[in-house]
């Protein structure tokens, strides 16, 4: 018992001290909070945790009370079990004593009243003896611990009075001696004594009155432990009565001031929190309140108003997300942002979007929303539209940018007195913005170009529409005359007259140079500074747009002769001299309306106008012109440090009248320069249909001949060639051309057509294959098995870089023997660049080809070209042939040819043997080898195989 006094004294103590400690912490905490600024609207406000602490201090007190009202109770009902089975063994010690006083009443025998010696005893079992002994042995023991525990457990004052126990345990022992004595001798079988029979009644009856006594001091000690927990229940109801009184007093009280001091202040707050939300409501900048994590739980009106969203769209979302204009990276909004993560707050200009996606420039002030000085609960922002603001910022921006642009601006006053310039003002025209102010900018600028009508019609203009534009010559303050592109605006009042002029205008000085110059790019050659080709032609469109009313005109073109020489052996920059003195001649030999004009390279053309209305007066006229330019540009050059001679050639066109195609006109004045070329140059031709028609002659022949190699139309003839006995020994392959329209084309009339042309490259290639595959096919028969072939090859074809290997490849892939291939060369061929004339010949001739001259004689004949080239044969040309019977010197030249190929080892041919006479004169001479129609025309392969006497 004492045990639970002390816990109840400590729990009691426990609680008592925890609401004085919390009393105590709350007063320390007011006073803090006052000490350290608390904010008014906190004073008398109790916090949700102190008021929890409060509950948690009731309710464990209470629960306290409960379980020491529980563990006393448990208590009370193990002790009252104990007691029970206390008062119950000791009880039973009565019943074992007197059971035992019983069993001994039986075993003494009955007195009889005036007998000498007793009655003989009744017998008794002995086991029941013993079964009560046991009993009476086991009962003892319990009895004995739970008095030891309930005086281990109980206070002194409270325990069994020790000398009843001693006696109870004196009896007790004595009585369970006798009666294990009286036990033994019973099994013992020996007659019992009435030594020990009296001895156990004796000790019956003290062990019974020690029982009795036994039980009475336990069932007083019951009633005094009871009445002990009565008193002590009383207390305990006291101390709780104490303790409610004190919890009511220390924490129920004040926190009731607490909550009524709160519900007022909440109140107040709730009547100021209504005037604010009705500012925000009637306030024309937007509100917005959000929580946490800035997600907007209220807007006003004014929100819906600037930003399009309705406060159903608005609510539950955040800020940025609803008014996002995809600009990330916006300083102002990097920095709400960090003042969101840290809780604090921030001002900044930000651009969003409208719900209908416009622009909305925002200017934020975003501040926490706190709960207590500890936390805070969400933010209220208060946004203003500033979007007009910015527009018209930037608008400022944009006009003082604009007005120190590039470009002077100078206002006036409607009376044209200057009010302010800028910098450009003063950098073109020169004057300073002091110097210019309060003067009249038309006497000021004025250059004196324009007359008086040209500043009337601007006037008209400038009152009609309050704008003009447009190009004006002005002077600056130096004096010098500059061109501006000038633009005027009126600005008027709200009742339209004129307040202000607004002048615009750029130098455009730079500019007019520029046109100038792409202009001359344009229309005149960069080198001699003629009128070019476009120019050229605009002029003569000018020529035949003026139809019948035009005067007589002409067109020279010219070419220089032998330009080309000077440019390839001197250089262009000589050659560009030339070029540019050639101009200044031209230009001094024609009249200032002439045109003199540069086509490209070494051609120029010139128009000559107004000419003499005579047809024939005016050719005269164009006659004598072009002689005396021809005269001019034949006098020598002096190109640096080198004298130049430099001719031209001139064709002239007519123009009399009649509208013609100026490419027409051009290509006339061309074909008779041409004229002029092939008469040999450094002359003058007018233009005759009849060339012009010979030309279109050409010019569809030769586009005929482009098609006649790929279309099959070529073939060769063969000429025989034989020996003195009249025996072939080879033949000369013969171009022909079988035209599907003209019939068979003399070679006179495409073969220089071809040489002039690159034809002539494919169709020598061609003639040397197909004469080294019928050499081949003729190597297959006996009969023309030692034929010889001669091929003719042309300058050009024969000075191609790979001419060796094309002839090395032919002869390769046909399979003819080179020993019976024979190239004919010119003169002419073999004299220009004789070194690598020689180069291809000794290539060529270590193949095994044969090499003959053609039409010797006709050229610059020179033994010591002669003896130099790796020669096999000369070949007589047949216009010596041809007179040598009737003319001495061609006789002798043909005699001095034999003779001189016989002196250098060389074989000899006449071409072109037509009588017998001429073979006659020819082998008296030394001459055995001919050819010529006396032994047979050029004719096709099969004729000529016919004409042979053989088939091959």
């Amino acid at each position: 018992m004492a045990a639970g006094w002390l816990m109840a004294m400590a729990v009691g103590g426990g609680l008592l001290l925890g609401l004085l400690l919390f009393r105590a912490l709350r007063q320390r905490a007011r006073r803090r909070g006052t000490g350290h600024g608390r904010p008014e609207r906190f004073e008398g406000v109790i916090s949700h945790r102190q008021v929890r602490m409060a509950i948690y201090l009731v309710l464990l007190a209470a629960g306290g009370h409960a379980l020491l009202l529980a563990w006393q109770a448990e208590s009370s009902l193990e002790r009252y079990g104990a007691e029970a089975e206390a008062a119950n063994l000791a009880g039973r010690q009565r019943m074992h004593s007197q059971r035992i006083g019983r069993i001994v009443s039986l075993l003494a025998p009955p007195e009889q009243d005036g007998a000498p010696d007793p009655a003989p005893a009744r017998a008794v079992d002995p086991a029941a003896l013993a079964e009560v002994l046991a009993q009476a042995k086991r009962d003892t023991a319990a009895l004995k611990t739970l008095l030891h525990a309930a005086a281990m457990r109980e206070p002194a004052e409270q325990a069994l009075d020790a000398t009843v126990l001693a006696r109870w345990d004196q009896a007790r022992t004595q009585l369970l001696r006798e009666a294990e004595a009286l036990l033994a001798a019973l099994r013992a079988g020996t007659p019992a004594a009435r030594q020990r029979i009296e001895g156990l009644q004796q000790a019956v009856e003290p062990a019974l009155a020690a029982a009795e006594q036994l039980v009475a001091t336990i069932d007083a000690t019951i009633q005094a432990r009871r009445r002990s927990e009565v008193i002590r229940s009383r207390l305990w109801a006291g101390a709780t009565a104490v303790l409610l009184l004190a919890m009511a007093l220390l924490v129920a009280e004040p926190t009731a001031r607490a909550v009524k001091a709160q519900y007022l202040q909440i109140a107040a707050q709730t009547r100021e929190l209504e005037r604010l939300a009705l500012v925000a409501e009637l306030t024309q900048n937007a509100v917005m309140i959000t929580d946490g994590r800035f997600r907007m739980v209220w807007v006003n009106e004014a929100f819906c108003q600037i930003t399009g969203y309705a406060q159903g769209e608005a609510l539950g979302r955040s800020l940025s997300g609803l008014l996002h204009c995809g600009a990330e990276q916006q300083p102002g909004l990097v920095r709400i942002q960090q003042a969101i993560a840290s809780g604090s707050g921030a001002r900044s200009q930000v651009l969003n979007r409208r719900k209908d996606g416009s622009a909305l420039w925002l200017d934020i002030d975003v501040q926490p929303l706190r709960e207590d000085t500890d936390g805070r609960s969400g933010f209220v922002a208060v946004a203003a539209d500033i979007t007009e603001r910015r527009r018209a910022q930037a608008d400022l921006r944009i006009a003082a940018i604009a007005f120190d642009s590039l470009e002077a601006i100078a206002i006036t006053n409607a009376e044209q007195v200057i009010l302010r310039v800028n910098a450009a003002f003063t950098r073109i025209t020169g004057y300073s913005a002091a110097e210019a102010h309060g003067q009249v900018v038309g006497r000021l600028l004025r250059s004196g170009r324009h007359g008086n009508d040209f500043y009337e019609a601007m006037w008209r203009q400038l009152k009609a529409r309050r704008h003009w534009q447009g190009e004006v010559w002005n002077r600056r303050k130096d004096g010098q005359v500059y061109p501006e592109w000038l633009s005027i605006t009126a600005v008027t009042d709200d009742d339209g007259a004129v307040v202000n002029y607004v002048a615009v205008f750029t130098d455009i000085t730079q500019k007019k140079l520029a046109d100038e110059t792409i202009h001359n790019l344009a229309f005149y050659d960069a080198l001699t500074e003629l009128p070019n080709r476009r120019l050229m032609r605009d002029r003569l469109d000018q020529l035949q747009a003026a139809g019948p009313r035009q005067q007589a005109a002409a067109v020279l073109f010219i070419d220089l002769d032998n330009f080309k020489e000077l440019n390839d052996s001197r250089g262009h920059d000589v050659g560009d001299a030339l070029l540019i003195e050639v101009a200044r001649r031209l230009r001094a030999c024609v009249r200032v309306h002439d045109t003199v004009s540069r086509q490209g390279g070494d051609e120029f053309v010139v128009i000559l106008c107004n000419l003499h209305p005579a047809p024939s007066q005016a050719g005269a006229d164009a006659q004598a012109v072009a002689e005396k330019i021809r005269a001019a540009l034949s006098l020598p050059y002096q190109v640096g440090s080198i004298e130049w001679h430099c001719t031209a050639s001139i064709g002239i066109c007519m123009l009399e009248g009649g509208a013609q195609p100026v490419d027409e006109i051009l290509k006339r004045a061309d074909i008779a320069m041409y004229e002029a070329k092939r008469a040999g140059r450094n002359v003058t031709r007018f233009y005759d249909p009849a060339t012009h028609a010979a030309i279109q002659e050409r010019i569809a022949l030769e586009a005929d001949l482009r098609q006649a190699l790929a279309g099959g139309q070529l073939l060769l003839h063969f000429q025989p060639q034989v020996d003195a006995q009249g025996r072939p020994t080879g033949a000369e392959a013969l171009l022909r051309w079988r035209h599907p329209a003209r019939g068979l084309v003399p070679p006179g009339q495409f073969i220089a057509l071809a040489e002039e042309t690159d034809l002539i490259l494919p169709i020598g290639q061609w003639v040397l294959e197909e004469a080294c595959s019928q050499l081949r096919r003729w190597s297959e028969a006996p009969a023309t098995r030692e034929l010889q072939l001669a091929v003719n090859v042309s300058a050009r074809q024969f000075r191609q870089a790979d001419f060796v290997e094309q002839v090395r490849q032919t002869l390769r892939e046909s399979g003819a023997s080179p020993q019976r291939l024979k190239l004919e060369l010119t003169e002419s061929l073999v004299l220009v660049n004789l070194e690598d004339t020689l180069a291809k010949m000794q290539a060529i001739r270590a193949l095994g080809v044969r090499f003959a001259i053609d039409d010797f004689g006709t050229g610059q004949s020179s033994l010591a070209y002669l003896t130099r080239l790796t020669l096999d044969q000369l070949k007589i040309d047949q216009a010596f042939v041809a007179s040598m019977l009737t003319s001495h010197t061609d006789a002798v030249i043909v005699q001095t040819v034999i003779g001189m190929a016989h002196s250098l080892g060389l074989d000899v041919i006449a071409e072109g043997v037509e009588t017998a006479a001429q073979v006659d004169f020819l082998q008296s001479s030394g001459c055995h080898a001919y050819q010529g129609y006396l032994f047979g025309k050029p004719m096709p392969i099969g004729q000529f195989e016919r004409h042979l006497g053989c088939t091959v």
